[in-house]
């Protein structure tokens, strides 16, 4: 009989890897060797292709699941290191580094931040949510292969951004600015809105960064097939934004 790998044991060795993702994340410089990644890639594709009962695809993709919630929603907040973090990863021989800059957790950290902070926050958090789902999805991968398509599921990347749509976001409904509602997106716009008047105002303003924050909009939208969020902040910048002479500003 070939060895079975039970759940506690295979999703033991996962979870001292997601933490030390997480770890790299918050600045802690302590990259991924080559044996570590295709440790981890081996041990999801074992725990997918034993026999049943041992086949846990179902189990590992709530997991993945439950791993992006619970890292947005937490309030455990580390020590801020000013080393920038090195992870590496290994696909086909060449070597992907990858730099990353991330102080604390997610939620907690956006809550926290007022107008041009909350932007720049909200994109930095953007970027590093998307690093993050790219290599935990890389991890994870071989539930792609077969699992997720096979039921009809989001893929590993979309559920990561879909992840970051619904705990930092809410759900959009497609006529939520009509609407009160709790979340990032209110006080986002809210910020951009107030950056747009002082413009108006003739005061200078980073047009760049306001831009980036639209785009926002956009992009987690293309991530999760979802045409709310673009939605969304069309329609409050034509509500809002009528006699300004902002023609840079674009929603791309």
């Amino acid at each position: 009989m070939p060895n079975i790998t039970t759940f506690e044991e295979g999703w033991d060795l996962m979870q001292k890897g997601i933490n030390k993702l997480k770890n790299i994340l918050e600045g802690f410089p302590e990259p991924f060797t080559t044996e570590e990644y295709t440790l981890l890639y081996t041990n999801i594709y074992n725990m997918c292709t034993q026999t049943p009962p041992y086949d846990y695809s179902e189990a590992l993709y709530e997991k993945y699941k439950e791993t992006f919630d619970d890292y947005i929603k937490s309030t455990n907040w580390l020590s801020i290191s000013n080393t920038k973090p090195q992870l590496f990863a290994y696909s086909h021989g060449p070597i992907i580094r990858i730099l990353l800059n991330m102080e604390g957790q997610v939620l907690p950290s956006l809550q926290e931040k007022k107008d041009e902070l909350l932007l720049r926050e909200l994109l930095k958090r953007w970027s590093n949510h998307k690093l993050m789902t790219c290599w935990l999805s890389k991890f994870f991968r071989y539930l792609d292969r077969y699992y997720t398509p096979k039921q009809r599921l989001p893929s590993l990347e979309e559920t990561g951004f879909l992840s970051f749509y619904h705990l930092v976001g809410d759900e959009i409904p497609l006529k939520c600015y009509t609407t009160v509602y709790d979340g990032i997106h209110r006080q986002v716009m809210d910020a951009i809105l107030a950056m747009i008047d002082r413009k108006c105002a003739g005061e200078p303003i980073d047009e760049t960064l306001v831009n980036g924050a639209l785009s926002f909009y956009s992009e987690i939208g293309e991530c999760t097939r979802k045409n709310d969020p673009k939605h969304f902040a069309e329609t409050m910048m034509k509500e809002n934004v009528a006699n300004c002479n902002m023609s840079r500003l674009q929603i791309s």
